[in-house]
């Protein structure tokens, strides 16, 4: 029984047919017959009289009819059918068991808040709270007094919300190189086509200016920062306030290199991603555009360094949501829209001028595959297959309008 609520019957008074409305009725869905509790109508003033032939039910003493009643098999019957849903009759039983209201309840189990959280398998609170107020739930709460629970504590607990800010309060992140964050990948399979197996990125929060070096072991974090750090300050003329990381031991070695240069740190939890929300968030976009050019182009997965450096170089002159206006990173420290005529697709094919020397008749030119370029070189990153070399070169031609003969 789940609702509450007034019907109206269609039945007989007196022979005549009328319509009479009942409050205060339970709703049961699959109960074949209704039944009316006589004791609830008996103890609301009405009974059971003679009208003539008829018996009857009547408000208080020889009150008004109120509708026909007849017996079966010693159980007292009402015709009688709902107005508003059904079509065909339906007997509507009496109880001949007097029940007052209180009486409905008598198998309600009472107890405390705390009892029936322990009762529930720990259910929270709000929710057997809930569950009370329905009288068809056969529970009646004493109190609702929420005790901390420590079986709940230890067995329930989260972590707290994480705030959306990346750094703390004292992080100049609104400054350029205020707040460079970092974080390590790896170990990477398969390696590289030169064995890394570790990338370490490096992102100016303010413009998100972003760095990636491949290394070979995982120990090489602080000599790749203090690389950045010099390309940094020396190109963008920016100083370097705060570096974030991870408290990962892979970072260990950069402390004593911090203090000596007056770079303040900031250690966030080992493997709690929303602690260096940013640097983590970067890597993952790096990682999606990697998979996403190596499957279009067929390479081996092992060109996934260079494909992860151009992934870079793309996005650093690239429009970014994070910035104001979503400039790009490289407008941001330059105050210039970079030019985007260099960009080609990755592993386009091309010509590139090859030195014969002294073979009069030698190649002038090589077949090969761009792979890539970066912000500290030149010309290209090219692939040659025949020689399975890679050189880099400014020396570039027919990019992707060769025709294979």
């Amino acid at each position: 029984m789940t609702m509450r609520g007034n019907v109206i019957i269609a039945t007989t008074i007196l022979g005549k047919r009328t319509k009479v409305r009942l409050t205060d009725v339970y709703f049961a869905e699959n109960l074949e017959r209704n039944i009316i509790s006589y004791g609830l109508l008996e103890s609301k003033g009405c009974g059971i009289s003679y009208r003539g032939e008829y018996r009857v039910l009547t408000a208080l003493d020889e009150g008004p009819a109120i509708f026909d009643v007849g017996i079966h098999n010693n159980v007292l019957v009402v015709r009688a059918q709902k107005c508003e849903l059904d079509t065909t009759g339906r007997d509507v039983l009496m109880s001949a068991l007097a029940q007052h209201e209180e009486d409905v309840g008598q198998d309600v189990q009472k107890g405390s808040l705390r009892h029936f959280h322990k009762r529930l398998a720990h259910l929270n609170y709000d929710t057997i709270i809930r569950m009370a107020k329905d009288p068809a739930s056969g529970i009646q709460l004493t109190d609702e007094l929420r005790a901390n629970c420590l079986a709940c504590a230890q067995g329930k607990r989260t972590k707290n919300p994480h705030s959306r800010k990346d750094t703390g309060r004292n992080a100049p992140i609104d400054v350029i190189g205020g707040v460079i964050c970092s974080d390590l990948k790896g170990p990477m399979t398969p390696r590289d086509r030169l064995g890394n197996r570790y990338m370490v990125n490096f992102i100016d929060h303010r413009t998100n200016y972003c760095r990636v070096f491949l290394a070979k072991s995982k120990d090489v974090a602080a000599q790749k920062f203090n690389h950045f750090m010099a390309f940094f300050e020396r190109q963008i003329s920016c100083r370097i306030h705060v570096l974030s990381t991870e408290g990962g031991g892979e970072f260990k070695t950069l402390e004593l290199f911090c203090k000596d240069t007056g770079i303040a740190r900031q250690v966030s939890e080992p493997r709690n991603q929303a602690s260096n929300g940013k640097a983590e968030r970067m890597h993952r976009t790096i990682m999606n555009m990697v998979r996403s050019m190596l499957f279009a182009c067929g390479l081996p997965l092992s060109f996934w360094g260079d494909a992860a450096e151009y992934a870079v170089y793309i996005l650093n002159r690239s429009p970014s949501k994070a910035n104001m206006g979503r400039q790009s990173p490289l407008q941001m420290l330059t105050k210039s829209i970079p030019d985007l005529s260099d960009i080609v697709a990755f592993c386009s094919p091309c010509t590139v001028y090859r030195d014969a020397s002294n073979k009069s008749l030698g190649e002038r030119g090589k077949q090969g595959i761009i792979i890539g370029k970066s912000d500290e070189m030149k010309g290209y990153r090219v692939y040659l297959p025949r020689e399975k070399t890679v050189i880099v070169t400014q020396h570039v031609r027919n990019v992707e309008t060769l025709t294979k003969e």
